[in-house]
């Protein structure tokens, strides 16, 4: 099972060096495609795509007895067991999964869906991709041999597979769209918050309940404990720095945006929070954070060099083994803090991978993937799903599984109320870019109030331009 962490940890950090890489190009252009077919309609059923990899059944009863899903390298090879020694066997039907690296996969989802390609029925997506490959995908309910166990899944994890995205600000692309879900959550990631409970002890600290609390304790750390840095920011330019920040930002300055799509973090609230992560967090951080990334974490976090920061489930497994690392049995895992100041919200990061079906296969190979993915949700694929090291989205897998992994717990609460990445195809582009202008005020290159300006005046001038305050 190490391997398996390994592979998923390395997916996870290629997957936010990937969001880095996207390049503006590619968004415009999907974006495009998107709106595109929101014009055209895809209510679903037009079978534009041939039969492939034969059928059973006649007419519109026909369901495909092979189908290929294009899934992310890590993750994907955790959904690729599952297939293999569940799903193909409950449904029937032979699952083909191939496995891209982060950034091709965009490439390739991207390729397949603007160019209405039948190459895979089932694609991977990245929860920010999904506002602008919704479109392309067909509202799930449809296909499903069954009905959606909407009590069984965590309402977040419904939310974010909707779109238009439920309670959240309209998009241009996606007006006159039907709100429905056009998704299924397949891994359910949410930030959480690591602390070294040795260290805690030590200086006469709870656990940490608000980024209060984090300063507090960190400040104790690093004066009392040789050797100990009080936190460590993953700061470097670009995507890093932004998924840092971003729950933080939340906790403190509140959204990211406005109903209206106006920046919120230029206000006092939220230049506040910049200024705690990028003076308060880095004065008990180690010398360098403006170059970290996740391995820097995870390495500080490990070896002890560093007391606390917050990590994903993929590290989490990979910090509470011994072989791995070497504060394991001092590694501990709660939720994401709450805000001490501003917004004092609690607002962990939601980072699921989602499952669509894509509009331009055939009808009966939408049928087989409705069945595909009904099975890999159901109760019982879930609790195998758990066994092989999966991360869970249904209340039932985690009551009944709690003891499973450590940090299940703090998960469990962290995804009921997590908070999605702003839901708007270009979040991609501005996020990278926000990033850069964190780094540059981590660097001290600006001030936190300047950052949060510019920042304000980049990104309203990015939607702007694509029609978000006509």
């Amino acid at each position: 099972m190490a391997s398996e962490s390994q592979s998923t940890r390395d997916s996870d950090s290629a997957r936010e060096e990937g969001q880095s890489a996207l390049s503006r190009r590619s968004f415009i252009a999907s974006t495009g495609v998107a709106s595109a077919v929101a014009l055209a309609g895809c209510g679903g059923g037009g079978g534009d795509g041939g039969d492939g990899g034969g059928s059973t059944g006649s007419g519109t009863n026909q369901t495909a007895s092979e189908l290929s899903v294009a899934a992310v390298e890590g993750s994907g090879r955790l959904f690729k067991r599952l297939m293999d020694e569940y799903v193909s066997d409950d449904t029937g039907i032979d699952v083909s999964v191939q496995l891209f690296p982060y950034a091709n996969l965009f490439e390739k989802t991207n390729s397949i869906l603007s160019t209405k390609s039948d190459a895979y029925d089932i694609m991977f997506m990245d929860d920010p991709w999904f506002p602008q490959f919704a479109p392309n995908v067909d509202p799930l309910v449809q296909w499903l041999p069954g009905e959606l166990p909407s009590d069984a899944l965590i309402d977040q994890v419904e939310r974010i597979a909707t779109w238009p995205t439920p309670d959240a600000p309209k998009v241009p692309s996606a007006e006159g769209m039907e709100q429905q879900i056009r998704g299924q959550v397949i891994v359910g990631n949410t930030q959480l918050y690591a602390y070294n409970k040795g260290y805690y002890d030590q200086v006469g600290a709870d656990a940490p309940e608000t980024w209060g609390d984090v300063l507090s304790a960190g400040k104790k750390i690093t004066n009392q404990i040789d050797g100990a840095n009080g936190y460590i920011i993953r700061g470097k330019r670009g995507n890093p720095a932004m998924a840092n920040f971003f729950s933080l930002g939340n906790a403190i300055g509140g959204k990211m945006f406005t109903k209206d799509w106006r920046y919120n973090w230029s206000t006092e609230a939220g230049t506040k929070a910049v200024e705690f992560w990028a003076k308060e967090l880095k004065s008990i951080s180690p010398d360098g954070v403006t170059s970290f990334n996740s391995d820097a974490v995870l390495n500080g976090l490990g070896s002890g060099s560093a007391a606390q920061a917050p990590a994903w489930p993929s590290a989490a497994s990979l910090l509470l083994d011994s072989e791995e690392s070497q504060e394991a049995n001092n590694i501990e895992f709660v939720p994401i803090p709450k805000g001490h100041e501003g917004a004092k919200r609690q607002a962990p990061t939601q980072g699921n991978w989602i499952m669509g079906i894509n509009s331009h296969i055939a009808d009966s190979r939408k049928k087989a993937a409705g069945e595909v993915i009904q099975s890999a949700i159901s109760a019982e694929a879930q609790k195998q799903y758990v066994e092989l090291g999966g991360v869970p989205f249904r209340h039932d897998t985690f009551e009944n599984n709690m003891d499973a992994q450590p940090w299940f717990p703090a998960l469990y609460e962290s995804l009921q109320n997590a908070q999605w990445r702003p839901r708007t195809p270009l979040y991609s582009e501005f996020g990278v870019n926000h990033g850069e202008l964190l780094n540059s005020a981590l660097a001290g290159d600006m001030s936190p109030s300047e950052m949060t300006q510019k920042a304000k005046n980049q990104i309203e001038s990015t939607l702007e331009n694509a029609g978000y305050y006509e």
